[in-house]
């Protein structure tokens, strides 16, 4: 792929502070670099993220430990890390700075100081740092600096305009959608646990985020507790039914997973509930399932959804965030309140008591899907944004200051 007829390619910064996971931000790179861009993937640190990066054909990949802390004493070398990073752009030249999730979109806003001719892009991934005090002041103290802002979920987007973004677009993240084979035998992964083929078999994938944050010291983000508190009263319906949390924490020592495992032995169930772990493996385990639930707090139009509908799953989600934007209820999935484990568990139980509705929904899902979701109908549209934003009036002159051949 190259870039479409009468633009050029670009010099690009991606940004993004997550090291491990990121299969969104990894996509994305790859995709603009498979249309002849200059990639340049900034990550605060080593890991997982880094390792696939470097296996992109002509990506660069620079590790900055950027990032906020609230310890004193790790100041000096944050602010060292940002002066780094201002001084890399500066260097660098880009002709977009995109940046992903909170701590990168500040530490890009600040370093794109560097240099000015730079497109802006800042894409926002979730809404969770605007319940927390410090990030939701930096946050729109900073966002004069942004030329977009790209909300990958509608309800993003409609935030982002209230708080007075200077142009905002609506960006699905987007995956190799091709990747996700319905035709996947469900029977390794069934097998690996002792099920039958006429066993119901109900998951949740997801990391595990544990916090101290007001807001979800009862129910984490991603709403683990609620699927678990939903376990018995499926089972008084679906008595053999069997479920499974897949995933770990993202960080952490591992207590808040066996705070999980201690709540569903504490509910009677730990003998139906499996915690699997990480897996990499996800295809085979969306083929086992017949039903997909996500009952986060706080969400996008999330990965892990996208990917169960592409694989012909049955969907019961949280009417929260950018959810609605995949599972459309009664058409594609089913919708709940919540922190409503009863009305989790009802919809569970109508998806399982019923294959034919969940067969037709997960049909609508996937056409959805495979039309909303496609990296490269998301990568076509973020690189039409960035050579709409250069050559609009406001930006006019950014790619043709001294220092960079027109």
């Amino acid at each position: 792929m190259r870039p479409r007829a009468g633009t050029r390619p670009l010099r690009i910064l991606q940004i993004t502070s997550t090291a491990v996971g990121g299969s969104w931000f990894h996509d994305q790179v790859r995709g603009l670099a498979g249309l002849g861009h200059e990639v340049c993937a900034v990550l605060p640190r080593e890991g997982p993220l880094a390792d696939r990066l470097r296996g992109i054909g002509g990506v660069r990949v620079e590790i900055i430990p950027f990032g906020l802390s609230r310890r004193i004493r790790q100041l000096p070398g944050l602010l060292r890390a940002q002066w780094r990073l201002t001084r890399f752009v500066r260097e660098y030249r880009p002709d977009v700075i995109h940046s992903h999730l909170i701590i990168a979109v500040l530490a890009g806003r600040v370093a794109s100081a560097g240099w000015r001719p730079a497109l802006v892009v800042s894409q926002v991934p979730g809404l969770v740092h605007l319940r927390m005090a410090p990030f939701r002041i930096l946050d729109r103290l900073s966002l004069h600096r942004d030329d977009l802002v790209l909300g990958s979920c509608r309800e993003i987007a409609r935030r982002y305009r209230a708080m007075g973004a200077r142009e905002v677009a609506v960006s699905y993240y987007g995956c190799d959608v091709h990747r996700f084979d319905p035709a996947t035998p469900a029977e390794p992964f069934r097998r690996e646990f002792g099920i039958g083929d006429g066993t119901p078999a109900v998951g949740m994938v997801a990391y595990m985020y544990p916090s101290t944050f007001r807001d979800f010291r009862e129910i984490g983000v991603k709403g683990h507790e609620v699927f678990l508190d939903a376990v018995p009263l499926v089972l008084r319906q679906h008595p053999d039914a069997r479920f499974f949390v897949v995933g770990d924490e993202l960080v952490g020592d591992g207590r808040y997973r066996r705070e999980l495992e201690d709540r569903a032995a504490r509910l009677g169930v730990a003998d139906r509930v499996h915690f699997t772990g990480f897996r990499s493996d996800v295809g085979s385990v969306m083929a086992g399932l017949d039903v997909l639930v996500n009952p986060s707090m706080d969400e996008s139009a999330c990965y892990t959804v996208v990917e169960a509908l592409l694989m012909l799953k049955g969907v019961v989600a949280t009417d929260v965030g950018g959810l609605p934007d995949t599972v459309r209820h009664e058409t594609t999935g089913l919708l709940v309140p919540p922190a409503d484990p009863a009305a989790l568990a009802q919809a569970v139980s109508a998806l399982i008591a019923d294959p034919a509705a969940r067969r037709r929904l997960a049909g609508r899902g996937r056409e959805l899907a495979l039309r909303q979701f496609d990296i490269t109908g998301t990568v076509n549209q973020v690189n039409e944004l960035y050579h709409r934003m250069l050559a609009a009036p406001a930006a006019r002159g950014r790619l043709r200051r001294p220092g960079r051949p027109a």
